[in-house]
């Protein structure tokens, strides 16, 4: 009885016998689903909505007759031949407010800084839609001389 009473003990002993740690899941999902569920709302609304982008691509294009101008006027100040053609690609950053905060020349087929200038003016007077935040975007303006 002795020997039983002692294989009892060391049992209990090896098997760790003190307070068992609680083991059972808990559910955090409610709080972690509206922290994801917040996290993607705010995303959602600093997103410029697709209907924003394209009301900015159409206001770039209409710009495509006064861009016209600006290479008459480059090739009646003979900074370009009669015959000239080729394309401006332009970055613009524009603000939430909707002004175009930053307008530069990326890439140019054709060497005149009357043109340049002339392009950038025009976009710098465009009232663009209001924006949830700051959105860059590039537009490419092709020139063909008569």
């Amino acid at each position: 009885m002795v020997k039983q009473l002692l294989i009892a003990a060391v049992l209990v002993s090896a098997c760790g016998g003190g307070k068992k740690a609680d083991t059972t899941p808990t559910d955090t999902s409610d709080g972690d689903q509206a922290a994801a569920d917040q996290q993607q709302d705010s995303a959602e609304a600093n997103m410029v909505p697709p209907e924003k982008m394209e009301e900015i691509v159409r206001m770039l294009d209409r710009k495509e007759r006064i861009m016209a101008r600006c290479l008459a006027d480059a090739v009646d100040a003979k900074e370009l031949p009669k015959n000239s053609r080729g394309k401006i690609t332009l970055e613009i950053v524009i603000s939430p407010s909707g002004s175009p905060d930053q307008i530069k020349v990326l890439t140019s087929t054709l060497e005149s800084e009357k043109l340049k200038e002339c392009v950038i003016g025009h976009i710098k007077t465009i009232q663009f839609p209001t924006l949830p935040k700051p959105f860059p975007t590039s537009h490419t303006y092709r020139f063909e001389a008569n």
